[in-house]
């Protein structure tokens, strides 16, 4: 059976999980490590996400004659 898909605001609050538990130091490497790997993950998720949202935001900018134009949002290292 799969995982279910988790919301991206689920995705980071269990980013931020693990990094308080890894943090910690309490806890074995071997779970360390399976933390970092479901981590890895996660992240990969959100930035799947993210860049889906992205490729849908559109920059509202005020033009020199006051008009109103729409521009796609595009990263500054692309």
């Amino acid at each position: 059976m799969r995982k279910k898909e988790m919301k991206f605001e689920e995705s980071l609050a269990r980013l931020t999980d693990i990094v308080d538990v890894i943090d910690d130091g309490e806890t074995t490497l071997d779970n360390v490590i399976k933390l970092y790997k479901e981590g890895l993950s996660l992240i990969q998720s959100c930035g799947s996400i993210l860049g889906h949202y992205e490729s849908e935001v559109l920059i509202l900018t005020k033009e020199a004659d006051e008009a109103f134009s729409f521009t796609p949002f595009a990263r500054n290292n692309e």
